[in-house]
């Protein structure tokens, strides 16, 4: 009787943590993908955040533009360690960094389609635009199994992330002390495939927060502008 308990119990835990079945699709132009490094214990991150925050707000936000913010590890020494951080976060950047021949790494540390942008240092709004029609691309959860499925033919690297949205920390330690920050599009799950057509991952089971949108884009093997695009919220 216990063990049938346990049984019924695990399965029950399983169900929770798996997403709702859904799909999202994209018959049209991508959106432009908008990456931003950053740290808690940076203390010139808060503004950039609130610059990405902004854009929870947009009227084309998914259709015309994709807000992300991979939070990188190597502020953790400073004295407050990032949860959100991720070591592969970190290697992302320095790949990009290193294939887009960038001016270096560091936080805040802003790619749009894949091409270093250093205009937030001027107090420029951060920049969008859709790309040319592409075929259809569609992207489909069922528990914790992520299917994408693309019409167009060719070789493509296709990336996902899980992010999650409405995050409060209190900062107690290193060069944001004190400050309450706020973050939203935080990529709490990510991976990449290189095929055509069609590709299939394993979401992460226990993301450290709830995610609250995906976001899917293909590129060239190599890098560069996306392919296409879709993304939405989660149920």
């Amino acid at each position: 009787m216990r063990t049938l308990l346990s049984f019924a119990l695990a399965a029950t835990a399983l169900a929770s943590n798996a997403l709702s079945a859904q799909s999202w699709e994209n018959r049209g132009s991508p959106a432009t993908v908008v990456e931003l490094y950053t740290s808690e214990g940076c203390s010139s991150c808060p503004p950039a955040e609130a610059a990405l925050n902004n854009l929870k707000g947009n009227d084309e936000l998914w259709t015309s533009v994709i807000p992300m913010a991979f939070h990188v590890d190597y502020w953790n020494y400073i004295g407050w360690t990032d949860k959100y951080a991720k070591p592969e976060f970190s290697k992302r950047q320095r790949q990009k960094v290193s294939q887009t021949r960038a001016s270096g790494v560091y936080t805040p540390g802003w790619f749009i389609n894949d091409q270093e942008w250093l205009g937030f240092f001027a107090r420029q709004t951060v920049p969008y635009a859709n790309g040319p029609i592409a075929p259809r691309l569609k992207a489909s959860i069922e528990g914790k199994t992520l299917r994408v499925n693309y019409e167009g033919s060719g070789l493509f690297q296709a990336q996902y992330v899980l992010l999650a949205m409405n995050i409060t920390t209190q900062v107690k330690r290193g060069e944001n002390r004190g400050k309450t920050l706020e973050h939203d599009f935080v990529v709490v799950d990510f991976d990449t495939k290189i095929g055509q057509r069609s590709w299939q991952f394993a979401l992460e089971r226990d993301t450290v927060a709830v995610p609250s949108a995906i976001a899917v884009w293909l590129t060239p093997q190599s890098g560069g502008d996306p392919v296409q695009t879709v993304a939405g919220w989660l149920e």
